[in-house]
């Protein structure tokens, strides 16, 4: 399914980061990783990433003003953000829901179900 597919992985914890990161790139997708919100923004508009794993919680841009930053980037090429947080509450739920291809997970979270979420938008299931 991965089919050159490029996922952008943005946490400021490095072992999330890396086990993201090998769940991606043993299933043959490209992965790229950022450990804050800015350089994962660079890399949004420099690489045009398939997918954005994206935490909400980081130093110098948090990931409700990054999903909102690029959400008019999904309006000219779409792709799915998927945020994920040790912390769900209403207020997110809100705020995710009215995003353009975006859905929340909580952590802790199973790695596998993250790569299923990602195989089932590319699938065509709608998010």
């Amino acid at each position: 399914m991965a089919d050159g597919k490029r996922v952008l992985v943005i946490d400021d914890e490095g072992p999330i980061r890396r086990v993201i990161e090998m769940k991606f790139k043993n299933r043959g997708y490209q992965v790229m990783t950022a450990t804050n919100g800015e350089e994962g923004l660079g890399l949004i508009r420099e690489h045009r990433p398939d997918v954005v794993i994206t935490d909400i919680m980081m130093p110098k841009l948090d990931g409700k003003s990054l999903c909102e930053q690029t959400e008019g980037l999904k309006e000219e090429r779409s792709f799915l953000t998927i945020v994920i947080t040790c912390r769900i509450s209403p207020e997110e739920r809100s705020w995710t829901g009215r995003m353009r291809d975006t859905v929340l997970m909580e952590k802790p979270f199973s790695p596998s179900r993250l790569l299923e979420r990602v195989e089932q938008y590319f699938g065509g299931d709608a998010c």
